[in-house]
């Protein structure tokens, strides 16, 4: 098995990635991306990155976590990974779909100053999966199969979405050069080495 190097980025104190991604991808240009990776190896990248961001922030904000709308009493059964692998499997969701929702996600903690943990990554990456796919590709998903992918009933699906849009400011579109500096920063977030 090769061994892995984090980028520096991921060695950033922010406890999410929203300020320094967006503060560094104002110099960073539209540069093309050049090279791809694997579907699985984005999905790594972004889970084990919110798995840092989570427990950094459990460290840090022990017991003064807000119980909004997103939060899970109870966390599921399926790991985060297994999670955006079952949303993707069945809704059929591109890889820069779900990159454009982890923007939402980082836009909003940004915005709310939301604090991430394992009990609300789970309904915020479902919402803005959805609202990516709604508003990215033309996949016309029922909210009830949508919510039953989820695990949620469709009422609740309903709220959290527009909850979300409406804390995003009802905007979705993403620059492509943002979109561009995420990419590559999953894909370099697990950096083989020789």
């Amino acid at each position: 098995m090769d061994d892995e190097e984090e980028s520096s980025l991921t060695k950033s104190n922010d406890t999410n990635l929203t300020s320094k991604i967006i503060e560094d991808s104002l110099n960073y240009g539209s540069k093309q991306v050049k090279k791809t990776v694997s579907k699985n190896h984005i999905i790594n990248a972004i889970c084990l990155n919110y798995e840092d961001i989570i427990k950094e922030n459990k460290n840090i904000y022990k017991g003064h976590l807000i119980k909004d709308k997103f939060y899970l009493t109870n966390i599921p059964n399926i790991s985060l990974n297994d999670y955006i692998k079952r949303i993707m499997k069945h809704t059929k969701m591109n890889i820069s779909t779900l990159i454009n929702a982890i923007i939402y996600i980082d836009n909003f903690c940004e915005r709310k100053q939301y604090i991430l943990c394992l009990n609300n990554i789970y309904l915020l990456i479902l919402s803005a999966c959805l609202l990516s796919i709604k508003f990215n590709e033309d996949n016309n998903i029922n909210s009830k199969f949508y919510a039953k992918i989820g695990g949620i009933p469709v009422e609740n699906l309903n709220d959290l979405e527009y909850y979300l849009y409406l804390n995003l400011h009802f905007s979705l579109y993403i620059k492509e050069d943002l979109y561009n500096y995420y990419y590559e920063y999953f894909m370099n977030y697990l950096v083989p080495t020789k």
